[in-house]
């Protein structure tokens, strides 16, 4: 039984900048670092296609083609006392399995985070957090591709925080905020209306079933923050990320 299978990857990278100056490029390189003084940015772009074609495949299995892209991007100023830092991911993936299948939707966030510090010791800050989540397209109840559970801004999550930063030496950050503001919206009424991620649903007439009291489309909570992160580069061009948030209700259920 003949046996094919092709798979292949294309156009997996990452975009790096970095530059070295040489003694008789001193000039310049003072009137570059002048020009946007303690600033660093940077970022890299990923873009992954895959497809898997079978035929006669004796084991069994599936055609598919999938898609993926990641565009993230940094900003950060660092002068004096001063820290400064801004952060923006944009991931948005989508797989197709079976010739008949739809396209559904493996990956979709926007995540923009801005964080200030003002240094009160080698490795302390006072700083102020902001932060937006989100996604770019409509989310479906995946095989019912007809029923949409998410969308833009439906959920939203806006985060405010006031506390103390944590920058050690060896790549460990801890952001500590005991005031906190988080609001989630909800952009779509009928998400709204269903009381989708906490907010407050609509109200109903019992005869009828009509929406007397439309649902709100958002929700404010008091509490506490707690960011980690961790970066580590094992070698050269490689570099490892995590981060870890929590965020504590201080009148709903602070101990969850």
């Amino acid at each position: 039984m003949k046996r094919l299978t092709i798979a292949f990857m294309l156009i997996a990278g990452s975009l790096a900048i970095s530059a070295q100056t040489t003694e008789p490029e001193e000039k310049l390189k003072k009137f570059e670092t002048d020009t946007v003084e303690g600033w660093k940015t940077g970022g890299t772009i990923t873009l992954n296609l895959s497809q898997v074609s079978l035929i006669n495949w004796a084991a069994g299995g599936q055609n598919s083609i999938s898609v993926n892209g990641l565009f993230s991007t940094f900003a950060v100023y660092h002068k004096d006392k001063k820290l400064w830092e801004n952060f923006l991911d944009i991931g948005y993936g989508t797989i197709k399995q079976g010739e008949n299948a739809n396209w559904w939707k493996t990956d979709d966030k926007i995540d923009f985070t801005s964080k200030y510090g003002q240094k009160i010791s080698k490795q302390w800050y006072y700083a102020a957090l902001l932060n937006l989540k989100t996604q770019v397209a409509k989310g479906y109840d995946y095989p019912n591709d007809s029923m949409v559970i998410s969308n833009l801004l439906a959920p939203g999550y806006v985060l405010g925080a006031i506390g103390m930063d944590y920058q050690s030496d060896f790549n460990f950050t801890a952001f500590l905020a005991p005031i906190t503001l988080k609001t989630t919206i909800v952009r779509d009424q009928e998400l709204a209306n269903a009381g989708a991620f906490g907010v407050e649903p609509a109200v109903y007439d019992t005869l009828t079933g009509n929406v007397t009291i439309k649902g709100r489309q958002g929700r404010t909570e008091l509490g506490g923050y707690i960011r980690l992160g961790y970066k580590l580069e094992p070698m050269q061009n490689i570099t490892l990320q995590t981060k870890i948030d929590f965020f504590s209700n201080y009148l709903n259920k602070p101990q969850t």
